[in-house]
Parts: structure tokens; C-alpha cells; sequence
């Protein structure tokens, strides 16, 4: 695929020949410019992260465990039942409330479910059915797949570097050099995108609705730079 989003960054300096100030003086690089090249590419979002829970309180912490456990318990096997889907279990709280004494008058304790996979309907469909047993959903998250990612990102070195070339090879010709040599560069991937979240209608995420909520996944955009040093011939 073509590398959309060509940016060309190229502030430079060239060092003019240093006349030698003593026997052991060294002579500044001369004839080097410095400059960089960004592309990147709009790639559709193919992985979901979904957490969904359930926050309980009870006067017993024996009760309240159990309850917990029961729920969790009861959802993991029905997530699980998706084979398209990876699930597992967050991490279990539990803390005190206390009255207007200052003695504690109940337990309250959460955990979480995390469901991923590509699939967003099967996600969206079993958030449904864990909302239908008292589970609320926490947020649902859209990001890249870690192959699709690392298969962009090949795509993008590969025009990166070669966008560099060809800006080399413009820069000597404008300085009416016949050619270059590399004298130092580097390739960075500008980070991770950030995920998309999505927390739009959160009342109804929040209010043990049934129906399937509806979500767009978006795009991330992923961006590789070559930077360098080059000096004309």
C-alpha cells in the first residue's frame, strides 16, 4: 500500500571549511545537512478491549465474597464460551464504609472482566448478556491488533527510508552536489496510538440495558520518521 502523509522537516546547516588554528586543531564537518522525513497512514481499528464488573456491598464480607465469586464466576463461564474471544478476570477490591460513628457499617467489593478479540459484534453481544445478569460495563477501548500494528509498520519503514533517499538526493542536487553519504540516521515510530475509547452514552451503559450497545471502532494512526545527517559530494 502507498505511504499517505508525507511530511519533510529539514532545518540545516552547512559548516563552511574551519582554517586550521594549530597543529593538533581538527577540521568541522563540513557540507552536512540535517533533515527528516515523516509518513504516516490512517489504519482502521481491528482490536476491542472491553471491562465489565460488578460493585456490590453487604454488612457480611463472608456473604459479600461469595457473592462476588458467584457473579464473576458465572460470567467468566459465559464469556468463555466464546472461542473468538481472550477473557479473563481483573483484580479483585474490597473496602470498608463506615457510619457517622466512624465503625464500619458494610463491605463493598468489585472486580472486573476484561473481554479482547476482533470480533466487536461477539464483544457487544456478550457485554449484553453479562449486563443481563447485574454486570455493568466499565468502558470498551478500539486500538490495533499487535500484527496488524507491526504489519503497518513495515509498510512505513519501508516508504520512510526511501522518502529519506529521495530528499538526499534533492538536497544534493540543489546544492549542484552529484551525491551524498550517509553520515548518520535513525527511524522512530512517534510511540503507541493512543486507543480510542469510547464512553458515549455511559446512563445506558450503566443502567443493565440488554441491547446490544452500538460502537465505531475509528482508525489509529500510525507515523514513522527517519531523521539524519548527510553530507554532499
Amino acid at each position: 500500500m502507498p505511504c499517505r502523509g508525507l511530511f519533510v522537516v529539514f532545518p540545516f546547516l552547512l559548516l563552511q571549511p574551519v582554517h586550521s588554528l594549530g597543529a593538533d586543531s581538527l577540521l568541522l564537518p563540513t557540507n552536512q545537512v540535517s533533515f527528516s522525513v515523516v509518513v504516516e497512514r490512517q489504519v482502521p481499528n481491528d482490536w476491542t478491549r472491553a471491562l465489565v464488573g460488578i460493585t456490590i456491598a453487604d454488612a457480611d464480607p463472608a456473604a459479600l465474597a461469595r457473592r462476588v465469586n458467584a457473579t464473576i464466576s458465572e460470567a467468566l463461564g459465559i464469556a468463555r464460551k466464546s472461542k473468538a474471544l481472550t477473557v479473563s478476570s481483573a483484580t479483585y477490591t474490597t473496602y470498608p464504609e463506615y457510619g457517622d460513628d466512624n465503625r464500619i457499617v458494610r463491605w463493598r467489593a468489585s472486580q472486573d472482566v476484561i473481554l479482547e478479540g476482533a470480533d466487536t459484534a461477539a464483544i457487544t453481544h456478550l457485554i449484553a448478556a453479562l449486563q443481563s445478569r447485574g454486570l455493568l460495563l466499565r468502558n470498551i477501548t478500539f486500538t490495533l491488533a499487535a500484527g496488524t500494528r507491526a504489519a503497518v509498520e513495515n509498510e512505513l519503514i519501508t516508504g520512510a527510508i526511501q522518502a529519506f533517499r529521495n530528499r538526499a538526493v534533492l538536497i544534493s542536487r540543489g546544492f549542484d552536489k552529484s551525491s551524498y553519504s550517509i553520515v548518520s540516521v535513525s527511524v522512530g515510530d512517534n510511540g503507541y496510538p493512543q486507543p480510542t475509547p469510547m464512553m458515549e452514552n455511559t446512563k445506558q451503559m450503566l443502567s443493565g440495558a440488554v441491547e446490544p450497545p452500538e460502537f465505531e471502532p475509528g482508525s489509529s494512526t500510525l507515523r514513522i520518521d527517519v531523521s539524519g545527517t548527510i553530507e554532499l559530494q
